[in-house]
């Protein structure tokens, strides 16, 4: 019997290779350059010529998004350990070719998390039109796991969703072929129902079940329940135009609520690089007295036993939110997107959501006490909404697969 094939198709699927020597000099010796620059302007409150292109290369990778395709597998191998899961990349789709054996025992899954990607005009991200289109050649059930929707740059988190009329057609066209619907939270859920006589299961993100999926326990289980100084860690977004601009905004109101938390509770800071040009921002927090003991870049298993072993995480990516959440610490969001309303929703957990776009320095100030001074209940919360919701996700996928 032929073994079943899943074609696992994810924003990033793989790590890429390490850049060779000359050109690993050149991005070094161009990101310092920028650095430089832009430390000199922040030393006297000037942010206003930080941009994340001027640090981007080809080995920047959203390690976020490696961790969906890596929980997404481990899920689907927890059912069909025979499966042969081949990943790729968001894009890649397009020039890929199925022989006819492959078309009989192939499944597409186009997994999580921001995979229809909306404009504040309305327009879908193009690369969906493609993939739609690819299908049209290679119709093999496709299943969409645990999908969301991104609109980056809304200054109102819970608003409705609208799409131009043109995408809401393709949409509800692929929404029909599609074998089965999933979404990682109910903002996406709204926006998809609409579209669709399919139900659309309310699962979450993937990578939600990461350290669970993998075999990864936390340490902070094993550690006292009450821990002083606490260890706090940080992240904040710099990686796209929206994310960099509110970044320039807030940096200084970032500062100051980090400083007072340091001088009134002790706490040692960890950062946690989600993009790699992310490295520059400890050394801006440096500059205004905030002390970083610790840079956690490297892997996604490495980066969730960082998150295992802290007491309390402020994320600006939305996946250094879930990765925490994964590892099951408590976490204040710094929100960019609808996105990362919709995931602290889904967890019960609204009132850590705070908005970049209107961002209140007394209000990440409260929260921050509040989770630091009475952290149990929220970590048993943790605990039981995502079971729940790792329930739901293994009962969809064998669902799919039982086909």
């Amino acid at each position: 019997m032929t073994s079943p094939k899943v074609l696992l198709y994810s924003a990033e699927s793989r790590l890429r290779p390490p850049l060779v020597l000359m050109d690993r000099l050149r991005t070094t010796l161009r990101r310092r350059l920028h650095f430089y620059t832009d430390a000199a302007h922040f030393r006297h409150g000037d942010l206003s010529r930080l941009d994340y292109r001027n640090y981007e290369g080809r080995d920047t990778i959203n390690m976020g998004d490696v961790a969906i395709y890596q929980s997404a597998a481990a899920l689907i191998k927890r059912l069909l350990p025979a499966a042969h899961i081949q990943p790729m990349n968001w894009g890649e789709l397009k020039s890929h070719s199925l022989t006819k054996t492959d078309q009989e025992n192939t499944t597409l899954v186009f997994n999580g998390s921001g995979y229809f990607h909306v404009e504040l005009n309305g327009r879908l991200a193009s690369r969906i039109k493609e993939d739609f289109d690819w299908w049209l050649r290679h119709p093999v059930p496709a299943v969409f796991f645990g999908v969301g929707l991104n609109r980056p740059g809304s200054t109102d988190l819970n608003a409705p969703v609208a799409l131009h009329p043109d995408d809401a057609a393709l949409v509800s066209q692929w929404l029909a072929l599609a074998q089965a619907v999933s979404v990682r939270d109910a903002s996406t859920q709204a926006a998809l129902a609409p579209w669709t006589t399919k139900p659309v299961h309310l699962i979450g993100d993937p990578a939600l079940h990461f350290c669970h999926a993998l075999g990864i326990t936390s340490s902070r289980e094993k550690a006292a329940s009450a821990r002083k100084p606490p260890i706090i860690g940080i992240n904040f977004s710099f990686h796209g135009k929206i994310s960099t601009l509110l970044l320039r905004n807030n940096l200084e109101a970032y500062c100051a609520v980090l400083l007072k938390l340091q001088k009134d509770t002790g706490a040692d800071y960890h950062y946690f690089v989600h993009y790699e040009i992310e490295k520059i921002l400890p050394k801006f927090l440096a500059q205004r007295g905030v002390k970083i003991k610790k840079v956690g870049a490297g892997d996604t298993a490495s980066l969730v036993n960082g998150y295992g072993e802290i007491d309390l995480h402020i994320g600006g990516m939305l996946h250094s939110c879930i990765l925490a959440t994964s590892a099951g610490t408590p976490c204040i969001g710094l929100a960019y997107d609808i996105k990362h309303q919709g995931f602290f929703d889904l967890m019960g957990l609204s009132e850590n959501c705070l908005s970049a776009a209107s961002f209140d320095p007394e209000a990440l100030y409260a929260r921050a006490m509040d989770l630091l001074a009475n952290p149990q209940p929220v970590r048993a919360h943790i605990t039981a909404q995502r079971q729940m919701l790792e329930t739901e996700t293994l009962h969809f996928l064998q669902e799919q697969f039982a086909l």
